[in-house]
């Protein structure tokens, strides 16, 4: 089974990155409509969305939002907090290289929380981008929000332990040369269970080659969700590119 489908279906995911919150959502949220377009009334896809927290922040913003993860997991936990959107939301399990959508039929996507490289195959992940491209009318926007690859080459921890609710949790981290990977141990109750992540490097030269060849013009690039400069030590590689 791939590392993100075992992953992410476990409850113990949504524990770690509990601190992933409504308030970042937000923020996120203001940044595109600084940097992209209002979303009042826009047609979006929240794409690899999770739990829904920049879901309902777009809806509740007066988006008409459709959400798609593959996670049965994070969409049950999402569903159960959808009522407050109702009319607005709608929930969708999809793979992000074979997306379910009509032609053209969205004003924005976004994909955010590093939603991104996971695939081995090149190939499949610029499938990703070409799928958005498909789904957004000519004009539409398309935010991803990506880890910056020198930030985290200059920057990685080895090894971190943390105790989440009394649940040890330890992260070791490695670089080769073109991948970050994550191996997680978690112990609890004397029973250990390990995780892996493993997420493709790609460079904003990179990026820019796969946005051209499918169809995008990179019009924006922000190094954190305040929308600060991007550089080589920024925290975030946020990508704002249009339709074309």
């Amino acid at each position: 089974m791939s590392w993100y489908k075992r992953w992410f279906a476990d409850e113990l995911y949504m524990e770690l990155y509990a601190h992933r919150d409504a308030g970042e959502a937000q923020q996120a949220i203001d940044l595109f409509e600084r940097a992209a377009a209002p979303v009042q009334g826009l047609r979006c896809l929240d794409l690899a969305c999770g739990t829904g927290r920049h879901a309902f922040e777009l809806a509740r913003r007066g988006a008409s939002v459709l959400a798609a993860d593959l996670s049965p997991t994070l969409l049950a936990a999402a569903r159960r907090k959808t009522q407050r959107h109702a009319g607005r939301l709608q929930l969708l399990r999809a793979d992000m290289r074979r997306l379910p959508v009509a032609d053209g039929s969205l004003d924005a996507v976004l994909q955010l929380f590093t939603a991104f490289g996971y695939f081995h195959d090149d190939g499949e992940n610029a499938r990703v981008i070409g799928g958005v491209r498909r789904c957004l009318r000519d004009g539409g926007r398309y935010l991803l929000d990506y880890l910056n690859v020198p930030q985290v080459r200059a920057t990685l921890v080895p090894e971190s332990t943390q105790t989440v609710d009394g649940v040890e949790v330890t992260q070791q981290r490695s670089l080769t040369a073109t991948r970050v990977e994550k191996r997680i141990r978690i112990r609890h109750g004397g029973r250990e269970r390990v995780f892996e992540e493993s997420v493709r490097l790609f460079t904003l030269d990179e990026f820019q080659r796969m946005f051209r060849e499918n169809g995008f013009v990179l019009e924006h690039v922000a190094g954190d969700y305040d929308g600060a400069a991007f550089g080589d030590a920024s925290p975030r590689c946020l990508m704002f590119a249009r339709a074309v």
